[in-house]
């Protein structure tokens, strides 16, 4: 796995993540109102097995099973955003500027240069730094082991 780009993708996403919650939290909410109506079997036809079509209670379990998801989705979902905002607090405050302004707000290496006032090189070198931070942070020591262990191999 190639865990720096993995982090990349992470940062890049942090920001969508963050406002896919609010949007699956309002569709929970959305959910909630529904109420169930009375259940009515008097037109309901039945065969020889006398097995009635339970519409209103298969919407029921419909919902619910769909509240679930949600929810299970939104857990997970903010679960990933803490991990990325714990690992953003070991950057120092350089490393951290240069990350939210490349992943965060999309900025050119000119632009963010301009703004704090280095090289677009030393910039660039203040992410791979933090990059490196980052994916520790947010994959552990595999992280760190595999591309070590991969390169030994390569040397044998």
């Amino acid at each position: 796995m190639n865990y720096y780009k993995a982090t990349e993708k992470f940062l890049y996403n942090y920001k969508p993540l963050k406002i896919s919650i609010k949007n699956m939290e309002s569709e929970l909410e959305e959910l909630e109102p529904i109420g169930v109506s009375a259940i009515n079997y008097e037109n309901e036809k039945t065969g020889i097995t006398y097995k009635i079509n339970k519409i209103v209670e298969n919407e029921a379990i419909d919902l619910i099973s769909k509240k679930e998801l949600l929810k299970d989705r939104i857990e997970k979902t903010k679960r990933l955003v803490n991990r990325i905002e714990r690992a953003l607090e070991t950057l120092n405050d350089s490393e951290r500027k240069v990350i939210e302004k490349r992943y965060f707000e999309a900025k050119q290496w000119f632009e963010i240069a301009y703004e704090v006032k280095y090289s677009e090189r030393w910039c660039r070198d203040i992410r791979k730094r933090a990059i490196d931070k980052l994916q520790v942070s947010l994959f552990g020591v595999t992280s760190v082991l595999l591309p070590l262990l991969d390169s030994q191999k390569n040397i044998l």
